[in-house]
Parts: C-alpha cells; sequence; structure tokens
C-alpha cells in the first residue's frame, strides 16, 4: 500500500543556488529535492529494488534468500516471487549480477555462464553462452544487457590470459585504457568492442587505483559513462552500430576529497595506502527527458576517518553519517544548472527513476537505529 509517510524525521533545509558564477551555469535555478510519497512494503528483512519496467508497470526486487526475486506492482504488492533452482537441469549458480527487467521480461548475467531471459512466472526463456571463458574484477552496475541494433552489448569482461602472474597488478595494467563494452551478433558469434575508454580520465595518469567500477546508462541513441571516485561523466552517441566518445560533463565540485593513486608496483600494500582515503564520488546517475540528476559525495576528510574504528558497527554508522550526499542538475544539453543541492540523510539511492521523474531511495533503519516489520521506499522529486 502507497501511503506519504509523514513520521519519518527528515527535515528539509532550505536551499539557495550554489555560490558559482553564472557563466559556469546554463540558467539560474534553486532546486530542492523533496520526499513526495512512499511505498511500504509487507516484507520482513531486506528487501532491494533493482529496476523498474514501464511496460508492465513492474518493480523488480531482491529479497533475503540468495535466488530469491520479487516482481512488485507499483505499490509495492507482490505479483510473483521467483526463487531460481540452484540444481537440476535449469540450475543457477553463482551470483546473478547485473539483472533487470526490459519488456516485460527479467533478463541478468550469471558468472561465466553467460546471459538469461526468464518471464515473469521464472520461465527461461533464451539464453546465451559466450563462447569462451571470461571473468569480472568485481560485481557490476547497470544493465546486464543493452540492446545495440541487431546485436547485444555488456561491460566488456575480461579473459583468463591476462592474468600473467599472481599479483592483481598486470591486470590492472591490462584494463585501464581498455573499450568499455564487448558486443557480440549472437547468432554468428562474431564479437567486436566499442565504446572507447574516455580521455583526461585519472586511470590514465600511470596509478593504480583498483578497478574503475564503470556503470554504462543507455537512453536511446545516447549513453553516459562514468567511474568510481570521478566527479565527472561522458556522454557518448551511437552511430552506425559503434559507441562513439562525445563529450565530457564535470560536477564543478572543487572542495572534494580526492583519491590517492599508487605505482602499480605497489599493489600489494594499495589498501593500507588508502585506508584513511575516502574520496568523493558519484553514487547515481538518473537520465530523464530534459535533464540529468547526479547523486554524489564530497567525500569525508582524513582528519575524520582517522578517528573512526572502522571495523565496529558503530564506526561504520558514523562514517555513513557524515558522508553527506548532494545532487547536481544539468539541462539537455548536460549544461549545468545547479549542484551541492543537499541531499536528506539516511536514505540508499536505488537506480531507479519513475516515469513521473521520482527518485526511489530506501529508508537505512540501519541508519536510524530502528527494526521495523516493513520496508520502506521514499520518491523524491527535484522541485524548482
Amino acid at each position: 500500500m502507497k501511503r506519504l509517510i509523514l513520521s519519518f524525521a527528515i527535515v528539509l533545509v532550505n536551499i539557495s543556488c550554489s555560490q558559482k558564477s553564472t557563466d559556469s551555469l546554463s540558467e539560474p535555478a534553486d532546486f530542492h529535492l523533496e520526499i513526495i510519497d512512499s511505498i511500504r512494503i509487507d516484507y520482513l528483512g531486506d528487501l532491494w529494488m533493482i529496476d523498474f519496467d514501464s511496460a508492465s508497470q513492474s518493480y523488480l526486487a531482491r529479497g533475503n534468500r540468495d535466488m530469491e526475486f520479487m516482481i512488485l506492482d507499483r505499490n509495492g504488492l507482490t505479483k510473483s516471487t521467483l526463487d531460481f533452482p540452484t540444481d537440476g537441469p535449469y540450475a543457477l549458480n553463482g551470483w546473478l549480477n547485473p539483472i533487470g527487467l526490459r519488456d516485460e521480461k527479467i533478463e541478468f548475467q550469471l558468472a561465466n555462464q553467460g546471459f538469461f531471459r526468464y518471464d515473469f512466472n521464472g520461465n527461461r526463456i533464451w539464453q546465451y553462452k559466450l563462447p569462451y571463458d571470461y571473468f569480472y574484477v568485481s560485481v557490476l552496475s547497470g544493465d546486464a544487457i543493452y540492446p545495440l541494433g541487431d546485436e547485444i552489448a555488456f561491460i566488456r569482461p575480461e579473459r583468463p590470459e591476462i592474468v600473467t602472474d599472481e599479483s592483481l597488478t598486470s591486470i590492472f595494467e591490462g584494463i585501464y585504457g581498455q573499450p568499455i563494452l564487448q558486443v557480440f551478433d549472437t547468432l554468428t558469434n562474431v564479437s567486436r568492442e566499442t565504446m572507447p575508454f574516455p580521455p583526461n580520465s585519472m586511470y590514465s595518469d600511470g596509478n593504480l587505483y583498483l578497478w574503475m567500477y564503470p556503470t554504462v546508462i543507455q537512453s536511446g541513441k545516447e549513453w553516459l559513462l562514468y567511474f568510481r571516485n570521478e566527479m565527472k561523466f561522458w556522454v557518448y552517441r551511437e552511430e552506425g552500430g559503434e559507441v562513439v566518445f562525445d563529450k565530457e560533463v564535470s560536477l564543478e565540485v572543487h572542495d572534494v576529497v580526492k583519491p590517492i593513486g599508487v605505482l602499480f608496483e605497489q599493489e600489494e600494500v594499495y589498501n593500507s595506502i588508502t585506508k584513511n582515503n575516502f574520496p568523493g564520488t558519484i553514487r547515481e546517475i538518473y537520465k530523464s527527458n530534459d535533464k540529468t540528476f547526479v547523486i554524489y559525495t564530497k567525500g569525508i576528510s582524513e582528519e575524520l576517518t582517522r578517528e573512526i574504528d572502522r571495523d565496529e558497527p558503530d564506526g561504520q554508522r558514523e562514517l555513513e553519517k557524515l558522508s553527506k550526499y548532494f545532487v547536481a542538475v544539468f539541462d539537455s544539453e548536460f549544461h549545468l544548472i545547479q549542484n551541492e543541492i543537499p541531499v536528506p540523510s539516511g536514505l540508499v539511492f536505488t537506480t531507479i527513476l519513475t516515469e513521473e521523474e521520482e527518485i526511489l531511495a530506501l529508508k537505512n533503519q540501519d541508519y536510524f537505529g530502528v527494526e521495523e516489520d516493513f520496508v520502506i521506499y521514499y520518491k523524491l522529486k527535484l522541485l524548482n
């Protein structure tokens, strides 16, 4: 049942325009982020909203069990529950990542087994296995499959032969600078790469930052790309079956904590060198018809992080409270309208932007120190 949660203790501050010169902003604006509605879901435990499908007006959510997924209607009521099998002829063993909805179907990638499509009743209707072994350094974000004409595109995986020694150093040296997307013709198994590595990325400065955590967003013929710990993103255009670079877009945030890079030969001590480095980063990007919204954090200073015991639950909660989030808004041509718009605390943002341009965010019960017998998602909207 959907209803506005009036008791949620968040005070939205009055927001003034960012203290920037009008030369850097496309037009004067005074946006503020407001909670306008909520979804209360009768579910005991963790329930993470993954995607929304406009064709079926349905949400995809992941439940407590390893292979438990749920299809919910717009009001948070359960339409179907799927527990994918882990044994038998149709067993799925491994992590389903990424996973999402498209045209009333569930699409996902299963580690080293390829791509799958299921209907809402749990019936497998399509499978494509890559003709070689592959792996990813870490989890993925974004869609499992990006349609590209008659082909499919996805984040380019690594081949086992890239591992030339026992250190991850060689892996990252081989990854930086490579194209972002792998493309396959599923009928002929002919493969190619597209979306060239963007210019002016910190991952091209000769230092090690571990994996980039690339996130790709497809919006018609327009594609967006961003990496972890960079305060900018890149715009690409689809032309003749290729995804080609168009422009770089900066959030124009100057008081941000920057990531620490190390020499590649220092890979084994990377974590100890950077243990107190909590840099700013983009958390989510949402693309609407005429605007782009970016959720980001400026990071936490080393002076503060040194005082916190991150091995204890209280320390983790303290870090979460110190990590303030903001929104930047861009127009249809990616000119900055306004940044540094404060975000209410205690929210975990999903990748979902509704058709009404509402951003879906989870109420973080751990942040508020409560245990409720239901799950609450808030709908937030940028109002001007």
